[in-house]
């Protein structure tokens, strides 16, 4: 099998591996995963504005931004009161500094986001099973 093939399949295989965690995950799942996405481009930004490779750079804050993007989208105002609320703006603050980051490469800046959102992932993986198991709960009265 040729390097092309072996590439070809390879990302293949990834992106049915995540489109396949994806349709199986619960909600709470998913917000890991998003977290887990938006600290990886973000590392990997870190790597290629040392590298000067500007092009990857934006590849990667581009993602993070979309993450970052939903992550805040998804933030019921509504019914999360003080916490939602919060939880918007934080999100919300990430994206705005994430954006002045690409625009001028500032380490300081990427390291103050990937801390904000590295902190918030550790909380949102400790939450308690039963939390985890409503939102299950709630996924599965709404398939039906």
């Amino acid at each position: 099998m040729n390097l092309a093939l072996k590439k070809q399949f390879i990302k293949q295989y990834a992106n049915n591996y995540v489109e396949t965690a994806v349709s199986e995950a619960t909600p709470h799942k998913l917000v890991e995963m998003l977290y887990d996405g938006a600290i990886k481009n973000m590392n990997l930004a870190k790597v290629f504005i040392e590298q000067k490779n500007y092009e990857k750079k934006a590849e990667h804050i581009n993602k993070a931004l979309a993450i970052l993007n939903a992550l805040r989208v998804g933030v019921d105002l509504k019914k999360g009161g003080d916490v939602a609320q919060n939880l918007y703006d934080l999100y919300d603050y990430c994206y705005r500094t994430l954006f002045k980051v690409s625009a001028h490469n500032d380490m300081t800046l990427l390291d103050e986001v990937l801390g904000h959102i590295t902190i918030v992932s550790e909380a949102w993986r400790e939450m308690p099973d039963n939390f985890k198991r409503v939102s299950k709960e709630q996924l599965d009265k709404v398939k039906g």
